[in-house]
């Protein structure tokens, strides 16, 4: 699992730094971009991974995702060094929309590889370490893409990303995955029950499998509840996107360089959280407990907004970033138990497809709002949404977990890791 965590984290320290620096750098400092131009930028990263999110699971699940992962970083290499190539705001974002694209399919493809590589005891710390990575680039890679700049320019950052990319293609094909013929979906797991099982109820085609993953999806409430949680942080966030670099303008009254700081202290407070995850045992990684993690972040967020004063803000950022940490990869574990592994990559992107959409909505909503009703205000009722609709889902919880701990007894683990130790 060593070499998967370690690809993650240099394949998206690369991407962090392209983004923050290179394509939102660009795109503002370079081609002068209106807000209005950032807020279109924002809609179409968030059309694509929800495209590439879903078409990634359909292809992880008809392939496997060790292929489907390098087969993204071959598209993604070219991808992100054509960009040094655009010479306006549209061009910029017509070749980012591939990157987009190829980025939402090897997000997907990464984050499908733990069930494939460690029993069903180990997926728990397996999913926290994967996404303690991920975290850890969201810091590293805007850190060092700031201290890069100045000595390489736009194009610089682009040429790291496309070297970060090769990295991680080539730990990634040190991988070894078990006989996908010799895969077989524990009798317990919910995607080989009923009408939607695998085998009787296969379709050919691309398309089919997309369709047959929103329909499991649609039919598992373990599944539909997991959606449900993994929507309402990304409701919030969405808000944030569009309305924090105006609350840090308007309402706390700092300069600009403050959003960094305070983003790197959120991205150790997400860190801390996987991190803590992976070190309890099976028993932590439950509905209940995912329904008590989404509740938390909220009244975080809440608290990060509460007032203009910076230092609670920092103290927000904190309480906000723990319990995110933890509820990304508890609900992945909890998807990806209940999909099975002919299903996970399906159910896998539609997280990502979901917790896409989720973020888009708000950013079509939030100028008007903000002018109504003010910017702490509409950043307050974001973080309480969480809150408020977050226990709504805690009976459905209670029962899921009555369903899986009657299920536990009969369900043995099997495997074990098959990624190389060396």
């Amino acid at each position: 699992m060593h070499l998967t965590v370690l690809a993650r984290f240099v394949s998206s320290t690369g991407a962090e730094a392209a983004f923050f620096i290179g394509l939102w750098g660009k795109a503002a400092y370079e081609f002068d971009g209106t807000p209005t131009d950032l807020a279109i930028m924002s809609a179409i990263i968030g059309v694509a991974a929800m495209i590439g999110s879903v078409g990634g699971g359909a292809l992880v699940d008809r392939f496997d995702a060790r292929r489907v992962v390098i087969g993204a970083e071959v598209v993604f290499v070219p991808a992100t060094l054509a960009l040094i190539l655009a010479s306006d705001l549209p061009r910029l974002l017509a070749l980012g929309t591939v990157v987009w694209l190829a980025g939402a399919v090897l997000e997907t493809a990464i984050t499908s590889l733990p069930p494939a590589l460690v029993d069903d005891a180990g997926l728990d710390s397996a999913n926290a370490r994967l996404e303690s990575a991920n975290w850890l680039a969201l810091v590293a890679g805007p850190a060092l893409g700031g201290l890069m700049f100045p000595l390489v320019g736009f194009s610089g950052i682009f040429v790291f990303d496309a070297v970060t990319s090769l990295v991680a293609l080539l730990l990634v094909l040190g991988i070894n995955l078990p006989d996908r013929d010799a895969a077989r979906a524990p009798a317990d797991t919910l995607a080989t029950g009923g009408p939607l099982d695998p085998v009787t109820d296969a379709r050919p085609g691309p398309l089919a499998d997309v369709l047959d993953g929103m329909r499991l999806a649609m039919t598992k409430p373990a599944i539909r509840l997991v959606l449900f949680l993994a929507a309402l942080p990304s409701l919030a966030f969405g808000m944030f996107i569009a309305l924090e670099p105006l609350f840090f303008r308007d309402v706390v009254g700092a300069p600009v360089e403050t959003l960094g700081y305070v983003n790197a202290i959120f991205g150790v407070g997400l860190f801390a959280g996987s991190m803590w995850l992976e070190r309890r045992d099976r028993q932590f990684t439950t509905f209940r407990n995912g329904v008590l993690v989404v509740m938390a972040s909220g009244l975080g967020s809440v608290l990060y907004v509460a007032t203009g004063d910076l230092r609670v803000v920092l103290i927000g950022a904190i309480t906000w970033s723990i319990p995110l940490g933890i509820a990304l990869p508890l609900s992945r574990t909890l998807a990806q138990r209940a999909a099975g592994p002919t299903h996970v990559g399906r159910v896998t992107g539609l997280i990502g497809t979901v917790s896409s959409g989720a973020s888009l909505l708000p950013i079509v909503v939030a100028p008007v709002l903000a002018a109504t009703l003010g910017i702490q205000r509409v950043l307050l009722a974001a973080g309480l949404l969480a809150t408020v609709l977050a226990p709504l889902a805690w009976r459905a919880a209670a029962r899921e977990d009555r369903v899986s701990a009657a299920a536990a007894p009969r369900s043995a683990p099997e495997g074990s890791t098959t990624e190389p130790t060396g």
